[in-house]
């Protein structure tokens, strides 16, 4: 029997009431409105850009939409350079698949059979609805209550934004967690635009992936949920669930 899905499924994330991004071009510079681009997207030059925006060393930049070479990396762009740009914001990268786990932690995602990533590779991005913090806390109370899992993921380090998967998510947001053996990776871009309070959430590779492995990360805060072995409630990654039935 089909299941109607109480989610919608989106490939990018898009803004509320509240939110407001930022527009520019992302190699002309800050305060200059998005144009058609000028010079090239080598790496050097998307360093000064991420240096002149002052983004923390971990982000990283891409071209935006308007670039010659958009969506064909590794080709040969018109000053004889080379654009080795992989783009965070455009959805799935490879063949992924939603799947239900055997170990009652509800639905996963593995990488499909005959398929293999690499190392560093990007697989997806976390799209939803961009929110406030301050709404953002508002519905974790409220998802708490209804005892609907929460879909909530901190757009940068300051907090300030969120992402709210709940009713609009991508295939990243059935993604889970592990705490001490991840195989993939979260970070933040630029692309688009300059706002560095709304990046990109990509997930990369940690390491080399083989057809049907599960794919997990970091969420950075530990996540609980009922356990139906122990009947107790605790983070139900694979290293928890090890330790927390050993005592």
């Amino acid at each position: 029997n089909s299941v109607t899905p109480s989610f919608m499924y989106v490939s990018k994330f898009f803004e509320s009431r509240g939110t407001a991004i930022r527009w520019f071009d992302c190699r002309c510079g800050k305060g200059k409105q998005l144009m058609p681009f000028e010079g090239d997207c080598a790496a050097h030059s998307l360093k000064v850009l991420h240096r002149n925006q002052s983004l923390p060393s971990s982000w990283k930049s891409y071209c935006n939409y308007l670039c010659e070479c958009r969506g064909k990396q590794l080709r040969v762009v018109p000053n004889g350079g080379k654009c080795k740009c992989q783009l965070a914001e455009d959805g799935v990268h490879h063949g992924l698949e939603v799947f239900e786990t055997s170990d009652n932690r509800g639905f996963g995602v593995r990488v499909r059979k005959g398929v293999r990533i690499k190392k560093h590779e990007i697989l997806c991005h976390y799209a939803g609805e961009i929110i406030t913090s301050k709404e953002a806390k508002r519905r974790d109370q409220e998802y708490a209550k209804s005892h609907e899992g929460s879909y909530l993921l901190d757009m940068d380090e300051k907090g300030l934004y969120c992402i709210d998967a709940t009713n609009f998510r991508s295939v990243a947001a059935f993604i889970n967690h592990s705490c001490s053996e991840p195989n993939c990776q979260l970070f933040r871009a630029l692309g688009n635009h300059l706002d560095a309070n709304f990046p990109y959430l990509g997930l990369r590779a940690k390491e080399n992936i083989g057809e049907l492995t599960e794919l997990t990360f970091n969420y950075g805060e530990k996540p609980t949920g009922f356990c139906l072995n122990c009947k107790g409630v605790h983070c139900l990654c694979k290293q928890c669930k090890e330790m927390e039935h050993r005592t």
